[in-house]
């Protein structure tokens, strides 16, 4: 299973009480992106896009937990 990392913000920004379809979720975006780079980097999730893994951070892309072992 994968994620958005807009659906992560959006998540972020209806938990603050900011409607989730509005431009608010965008300010949470820098500490998406941020946390993500450093579970990239942790080994904790992959990045990929139409089922190709990406090395990193760019473009369009989707998150998915890395399982322990992998």
């Amino acid at each position: 299973m994968t994620i958005c990392p807009s659906e992560i913000a959006r998540m972020i920004a209806a938990e603050a009480g900011a409607d989730h379809k509005g431009a608010s979720w965008r300010a949470a975006m820098p500490v998406v992106h941020a946390a993500i780079d450093q579970l990239v980097a942790d080994g904790s999730v992959e990045l990929s896009w139409k089922g190709k893994v990406l090395a990193s951070r760019q473009g369009p892309y989707r998150i998915r937990r890395l399982r322990s072992g992998r």
